[in-house]
């Protein structure tokens, strides 16, 4: 049992430890908009991080990320030699590499004060006081799992050494994965209102978390500029006029069609025998529309009383079309003409009507919206539609 409870939290943290990588990976992206647009970002091809230009890197970052411990840089650290040993290699091999680009190791963890580590930051550099700690450890540490590092190192021509750490920067205490969203919040804070930082960077995330999904595979690269472009698509949804849009292409799952294939607003077109595909696209926008108001509400995206001002515009835009339609029956007619003249006023809903709510001119939200009312029995097609029975539980979800 303890080794499964080991292996379950070895497994959480790698995987805590590789959406730091990724999300430091947007955070730097955000913060070379403005000075390096040009760039390219890569993620686990030249290292975690990388900057690009030109198919070679110009910045190699390392990500170490503790969850349960500190994970101080010591001298004899195999967070800081594991790393060493790789970028070691990489300059045994390619003399020039340490002049065309910069090795940054970000961690979590601390190096303590006169340790190699801590002459590596950006501040109070002393790179001849770490090359000499470093060859001491290399020479007198019995750690069999830095044996491969240690000996990268001392390889290394004297020369090759210096330059080496000369390229170096360690950035100790660096944010937790928690913090560095809170970077990023801090990174858009002008893109967008104080109080839908959260949400942006939500949605800014979602977005990134799947460009980095799909360049994996094919171990691509991302332009910086794109998440410059992101961002200001992102800020035109946010605009205090606008409304961003999550559920337009959301496919309902096939238990959530199976529950709502039993609601009135299905009864309704059934009705009026509409035919199963229509019906399933009934159900689909339905879906969308009902899950994205929720989500502007929960986000509370919308002014009070908007959505019932939108719901009565449509209210009022069915309701002389369905008197007409009352109106043109004969008054003894069967059920046969009531259907077709149903089926007519149900053509109008699904294919030309278009309202939008403030900027959201969404057919799947008009016509998903329908349906919600529909479903409360607020609006209908078949002339006799108010006839049809409600039961107390039906319509209590379509309150968004």
């Amino acid at each position: 049992m303890a080794k499964k409870k080991e292996s379950a939290h070895e497994a959480a943290a790698a995987a805590t430890g590789y959406l730091f990588q990724c999300r430091f990976a947007l955070l730097k992206g955000l913060e070379a908009i403005s000075d390096r647009p040009e760039l390219e970002l890569t993620i686990e091809k030249f290292d975690d991080v990388a900057f690009v230009q030109e198919g070679s890197p110009v910045e190699q970052i390392q990500t170490k990320h503790h969850v349960a411990k500190a994970g101080k840089l010591t001298d004899a650290s195999v967070d800081l030699w594991k790393t060493l040993g790789i970028w070691a290699r990489q300059v045994a091999t390619d003399v020039d590499e340490v002049f065309r680009r910069r090795f940054i190791l970000v961690t979590t963890g601390a190096a303590p004060d006169g340790s190699a580590a801590s002459f590596l930051r950006m501040r109070d550099r002393d790179e001849h006081r770490a090359r000499q700690l470093f060859i001491h450890t290399a020479e007198t540490s019995k750690s069999s799992e830095n044996a491969a590092a240690y000996k990268a190192f001392i390889d290394l021509a004297e020369v090759r050494q210096a330059n080496l750490l000369k390229s170096i920067d360690i950035l100790d205490g660096s944010p937790n994965i928690v913090d560095v969203r809170e970077d990023i919040c801090r990174a858009v804070r002008m893109a967008v209102a104080k109080e839908h930082v959260d949400h942006f960077v939500e949605r800014l995330e979602g977005w990134w978390f799947s460009v980095v999904i799909n360049v994996l595979g094919h171990r691509s690269s991302i332009p910086v500029i794109s998440i410059d472009n992101r961002v200001d698509e992102l800020r035109e949804e946010f605009r205090r006029t606008a409304l961003p849009v999550d559920f337009g292409a959301a496919t309902p799952s096939p238990a959530v069609v199976a529950d709502l294939d039993k609601r009135p607003f299905v009864r309704q077109l059934r009705r009026i025998n509409i035919g199963s595909q229509r019906i399933e696209y009934a159900i689909r926008d339905y879906y969308r529309a009902s899950e994205q108001r929720s989500k502007w509400a929960r986000e509370q995206l919308l002014v009070d009383g908007e959505v019932g001002s939108y719901e009565q515009q449509l209210i009022e835009a069915w309701q002389p079309r369905f008197a007409a339609m009352v109106d043109e029956l004969p008054k003894a007619c069967g059920d046969e003409a009531k259907v077709a003249s149903g089926r007519l006023l149900y053509k109008w809903a699904e294919v030309d009507a278009l309202y939008p709510l403030r900027s959201a001119a969404h057919r799947f939200l008009t016509h998903g919206s329908f349906h919600i009312l529909a479903n409360r029995l607020k609006v209908g097609w078949h002339p006799d539609f108010s006839e049809q029975a409600e039961t107390p539980e039906e319509g209590k979800e379509d309150q968004a």
